[in-house]
């Protein structure tokens, strides 16, 4: 039997949802900028102006202002995460594929300054929605432990402190001056112990030579 027809939606409707996606779109990277230049002093009024939007026009698109920062740090994240993963598919190697963002992420600081700088101001938040970043880490971790590549009990708990170990290598880059991209690289490494990798694997994988180019 033939499926129903989907109903058509009016031209002007489809114009005013994308109006209003770029508009939300616009907010969330005007609300990081604000966010990791003034941290927890920023206020909605603060974001409004850099966005040279009315405070109301603000509330029409998240109910108050932790919803606003909330949604900002997953915006972020999703656009790192998309950036990285095209510079992991480059590589054949489903390790590699694994690593190469991580080492990426340890270096945010230097790739994403903005991303970097809200996560640390705002890491309370961060922390509350952090189920919310962690769901590819953990299908792709899962899907490497299916395919035998790795050999781990309860694979969605390794990845959530394998997560942890990296986020945390991401806060100290960002707030200690004399962290290094070899510190970087060192708590990957780390992270890779606690997938039970073996660490002349690990070393291999955190240390091997790294090329990207920065996205902002």
């Amino acid at each position: 039997m033939p499926g129903k027809a989907k109903k058509a939606v009016a031209p002007e409707l489809g114009r005013k949802a994308a109006y209003v996606m770029r508009n939300r779109a616009a907010l969330l990277h005007s609300t990081q900028e604000v966010l990791a230049i003034k941290g927890q002093a920023a206020t909605i009024e603060d974001i409004a102006e850099h966005a040279q939007i009315a405070v109301s026009t603000v509330y029409k698109h998240f109910k108050d202002k932790d919803a606003l920062i909330s949604a900002t740090i997953l915006n972020a994240f999703a656009e790192w995460e998309s950036w990285a993963e095209s510079l992991a598919l480059q590589s054949n190697d489903p390790l590699e594929q694994l690593v190469l963002p991580m080492r990426l992420f340890v270096r945010l600081n230097k790739t994403h300054p903005y991303h970097a700088q809200t996560l640390v101001n705002y890491f309370g938040v961060a922390a509350r929605i952090v189920p919310q970043l962690q769901v590819k880490l953990i299908a792709h971790v899962t899907a490497l432990n299916k395919a035998k590549l790795l050999n781990l009990e309860n694979p969605s708990t390794a990845a959530k402190h394998f997560h942890a170990v990296i986020t945390f290598a991401v806060v100290e880059q960002v707030t200690n001056p004399k962290a290094t991209e070899k510190d970087a690289d060192e708590s990957v490494r780390a992270a890779l112990r606690v997938l039970g990798i073996p660490d002349d694997l690990a070393m291999k994988l955190a240390h091997s030579p790294l090329s990207f180019e920065t996205n902002r």
